[in-house]
C-alpha cells in the first residue's frame, strides 16, 4: 500500500490509485453527503473535487494544512495560513483543524460568493453541468478541469451519493499512518518539488504529527452534555466537526441547524449549547428580563424553548430584538404589554430606547422585610397570580428585585 502511495505522490501526474481514491470516498462520503443536505452541493462533486485537489489526501497541502479543496486565504480568511507552490510561487493557502473543517468551508466558499450562484440552480443530480459550471465561473484554470471531475464521477459511479439524503451512511474504520510513514511521504513530495521548481522546504520545517492524524477519529470525543427544559444539548467545541455530532446523535447536519434556530451558512460559537433534538414550545419559567446585547434566539437557547415559538408569544415582529430590562414571556399567554417598543436594533440602555407610555403598568421594588404575601396584599393580587405574572417558581425575593404588580 506504502509503495502504491508513494507512487503516486512522485507522479507528475499525481494520477490516483483505484484503491487510495476508494479509501478516500469511504473516509469522507458522509461528510459530503451531509454538506448536500445543508447547501445542496452533490455529494458526488464534492467528493470528486477533494479527490482531485487533495491526491487522495495526500497531496503537501492537504498534508500540512488540511485543506482538501485548495482554497487560498482571500482578504477575509483570518486563520492560520500556509504558503504553497499553485499558479504563482509561495500562495496563500487556508489551514484547517481537520479536513471536515475543509469540507464545511469549501461548501460557505461555494454558497456565499456570487459567481457561484448559477450552481445552486441546477438539480442536483446534473454532475456534469455542476463540473462545467464550477470551471465556468473560475474555481479552476485547467481548462480540462470539468472532464476530470466528471470522470472521477463516473469511473467510480460516485453518483450514488447524490441520492442518499435521510439514509444512514456507515463511515469505514481509517487507520491512521504511522509518522515514519508520513514523513516518508512528505520527504519524497519535497525531492519531487525540488526537481522542478527552484523553491525548496526543508524537512524540519514539517511538523512529524500532522493535524490530519488527530482528526482521523473521533470515536473518543465525549461530549459534555446537559437537559434543558426536558431537551438534550451539548457545549459545542469548535474542533468537532458539525457532521461528527449529527451522526453521533443520529440525525442530519440540517436536522442540528434546525434545532438551533440558524441557517446552514451561520457558524456555531466554541462553547454554545447546540441542541441535538428539537426544542420545547415554552418553559416551567412565566418570564425572563433581557441582558444588554442579549437577543430573542439567545433566550430561546438559555431556555430550550423553540425561536418561532418564543416571537409569536411575546408579539416581536420578525428581525426585531428586545432591549435590556424588557420583559419576555416564557410560557402561557402574554398578559401585559412590552414596557419597550421592540425595534430592529438593541439598545445599551433602557434610558436610550423609546418607550411606549403606559401608565396603567406598575412595578414595585421590593424593600427590607418585605415578602411576597405582603406585596400581594399591598396590591390586593391573588399570590399565585403575582408569581406567574412574574415569573417566580417560589416565594423568595431579593432586596431591590422589581415586580410587576398590575394585570
Amino acid at each position: 500500500m506504502f509503495s502504491a502511495l508513494l507512487a503516486l505522490f512522485i507522479s507528475a501526474t499525481q494520477a490516483q490509485s483505484p484503491q487510495a481514491v476508494s479509501a478516500y470516498v469511504e473516509r469522507y462520503k458522509a461528510i459530503a453527503i451531509e454538506e448536500m443536505k445543508a447547501y445542496g452541493i452533490p455529494a458526488s462533486v464534492t467528493l470528486a473535487q477533494g479527490i482531485h485537489e487533495s491526491g487522495c489526501g495526500y497531496s503537501k497541502l492537504a498534508l500540512n494544512s488540511n485543506n482538501h479543496f485548495g482554497i487560498k486565504c482571500h482578504e477575509e480568511w483570518c486563520g492560520q495560513t500556509y504558503h504553497h507552490d499553485d499558479d504563482q510561487p509561495q500562495e496563500c493557502f487556508r489551514v484547517y483543524n481537520c479536513p471536515e473543517e475543509s469540507f464545511r468551508d469549501h461548501s460557505e466558499f461555494l454558497k456565499t460568493r456570487s459567481r457561484y450562484s448559477t450552481l445552486f440552480t441546477l438539480e442536483r443530480g446534473d454532475y456534469r453541468a455542476w463540473a462545467r459550471g464550477l470551471k465556468a465561473a473560475g474555481y479552476a484554470t485547467n481548462p480540462k478541469y470539468p472532464e476530470i471531475i466528471i470522470k472521477l464521477i463516473e469511473d467510480y459511479n460516485l453518483s450514488q451519493y447524490d441520492k442518499l439524503v435521510g439514509q444512514t451512511v456507515i463511515v469505514a474504520k481509517v487507520e491512521p499512518k504511522d509518522n515514519a510513514e508520513i514523513q516518508m511521504i512528505k520527504q519524497s513530495l519535497i525531492q519531487s518539488q525540488a526537481a522542478t521548481t527552484k523553491v525548496s522546504v526543508p524537512v524540519s520545517e514539517i511538523k512529524t504529527s500532522t493535524p490530519v492524524d488527530r482528526c482521523l477519529d473521533f470515536s473518543k470525543y465525549t461530549a459534555e452534555e446537559k437537559i434543558i427544559n426536558g431537551t438534550k444539548a451539548l457545549v459545542y467545541k469548535k474542533e468537532v466537526p458539525i457532521a461528527f455530532i449529527a451522526q453521533k446523535y443520529n440525525v442530519t447536519v440540517q436536522q442540528l441547524y434546525s434545532f438551533n434556530d440558524m441557517l446552514p451558512n451561520e457558524k456555531f460559537k466554541d462553547n454554545e449549547l447546540i441542541y441535538v433534538e428539537s426544542k420545547k414550545q415554552e418553559s416551567q419559567y412565566y418570564q425572563y428580563e433581557v441582558s444588554d446585547g442579549e437577543t430573542m434566539r439567545d433566550i430561546s437557547q438559555k431556555f430550550g424553548i423553540k425561536l418561532s415559538e418564543l416571537i409569536i408569544r411575546n408579539g416581536i415582529i420578525g428581525g426585531c430584538e428586545p432591549v435590556a430590562g424588557e420583559i419576555i414571556v416564557l410560557r402561557g399567554k402574554r398578559e401585559f404589554p412590552l414596557k419597550f417598543r421592540v425595534t430592529g436594533k438593541i439598545y445599551p440602555s433602557k434610558t436610550s430606547a423609546e418607550t411606549t407610555p403606559l401608565p396603567d403598568l406598575k412595578m414595585h421594588k421590593v424593600s427590607t422585610c418585605e415578602t411576597l404575601y405582603s406585596i400581594s396584599k399591598q396590591y390586593n393580587i391573588p399570590l399565585d397570580t403575582l408569581k406567574r405574572i412574574n415569573g417566580l417558581i417560589d416565594e423568595d425575593l431579593k432586596i431591590g428585585q422589581t415586580l410587576i404588580v398590575t394585570l
